[in-house]
């Protein structure tokens, strides 16, 4: 029953939300009481199983997301968080639990709701800092709601938080996208996603990039606002841990890490996945099928090959880099043909200058940062 690899991370799938935005391709549906009652029996249901098979586990990290958390009002909030509570061992004084939530639906009552369960990180979803802005992304918010939410957070006494902003939005110039810059740093959160515009296919933006109505920034203006983003964090005292986020010393988002590192955690909810040890299932993204119960996910069992790439993949993206003999050897990898190859790939990468070998790990540089998804492509068989 309890034989299975340490399980220390859970990823909570709540799939709710106020209406699609613009750019996202997350599965997510409109939020009504009725739909979400039968979802948390589901996912209760879900949860049992789950201890039934693995017993309550010893989480190190717990990251409810979606959708949004915080578009369950609070008496369908609560059982939910004690589901979660019922799942973890008792103890697990070092637990990271982090919820999504939207400026809008995040409120005192929510607030306090969670941290009395145990939540002690928020990442707030702001996305941009200008009512025009916001519309342009289909956002829901307005730039009120974001500084009453950020209020709330401050008043709640959580003080491990970070929110979300988009960049190279078509249309908002350097001058505008510094002053973004600094009005979130003056709201003292300790941790910043800068996610570039992309066009997902599916998306609203997708379409009107198609119908030739909108154009994303090319390639130099893109990096350029990235490399803004970078400038102004640094010199706020932020690092860049990830491609992606930043933060403060000591607060990196301790279940991306464990993701990105290729550890064990257990999702729940329509559209979540798991990986323990070799195996790997994805909960199917339809909440119809999730409610009814008759959609077994999808599952895949994990060859060592598949596993060491992943583990470098997105190790490269973090600036600690890869310990390629660690990954090699954890994986069972480390005699095969393949392994020759990756680190004839990462020297020819070096040579590039789009890695480089530093206190026994491979790490993108600056060029390599810029060009991530070609030395992503570089690393695959």
């Amino acid at each position: 029953m309890h034989d299975a690899p340490l399980i220390d991370g859970l990823y909570v799938h709540v799939p709710f939300c106020d209406g699609k935005c613009h750019y996202c391709a997350f599965y997510s549906v409109p939020y009504t009481r009725d739909q979400a009652a039968k979802w948390l029996s589901a996912i209760a249901k879900e949860g049992e199983q789950a201890l039934e098979k693995f017993g309550p586990l010893p989480l190190t990290s717990i990251f409810m997301g979606g959708g949004t958390p915080t578009m369950l009002p609070s008496d369908q909030l609560e059982p939910l968080l004690a589901l979660i509570l019922k799942i973890k061992q008792p103890g697990c004084d070092e637990l990271e639990w982090t919820s999504e939530a939207n400026p809008g639906s995040l409120t005192s009552e929510k607030l306090s709701l969670m941290k009395g369960f145990g939540v002690n990180r928020i990442s707030l979803g702001v996305q941009a800092m200008t009512d025009p802005v916001l519309c342009q992304l289909g956002r829901r918010h307005s730039l009120a709601d974001i500084y009453t939410a950020v209020e709330a957070i401050h008043a709640s006494g959580i003080t491990n938080w970070g929110l979300d902003l988009i960049a190279c939005v078509p249309g908002v110039s350097e001058e505008a996208w510094r002053t973004t810059l600094d009005a979130a740093l003056q709201m003292n959160p300790k941790h910043i996603s800068i996610y570039a515009l992309t066009r997902e296919e599916g998306t609203y933006l997708h379409q009107e990039c198609e119908r030739g109505t909108l154009a994303l920034l090319d390639d130099e203006s893109q990096l350029r606002m990235l490399d803004v983003a970078e400038e102004t964090l640094g010199a706020a005292g932020f690092g860049r841990y990830e491609i992606s986020n930043y933060t403060q010393p000591g607060l990196e988002c301790r279940h991306n890490l464990s993701c990105w590192r290729g550890g064990n955690y257990l999702g729940l909810g329509c559209a979540a996945a798991s990986r323990v040890g070799d195996q790997r299932w994805i909960n199917r993204s339809d909440i119809h099928t999730y409610i009814g119960g008759d959609s077994p996910p999808e599952r895949e069992t994990l060859t060592p090959i598949t596993d060491a790439v992943e583990r470098l993949v997105f190790g490269m993206r973090m600036s600690e880099g890869i310990d390629l003999n660690a990954i090699l050897n954890a994986t069972g990898t480390a005699q095969t043909v393949q392994a020759t190859i990756w680190k004839q790939g990462l020297e020819r990468l070096e040579r590039e200058h789009l890695v480089e070998l530093f206190a026994g790990h491979w790490r993108l540089t600056t060029r390599g940062r810029a060009l991530a998804d070609y030395v992503a492509v570089e690393l695959m068989p």
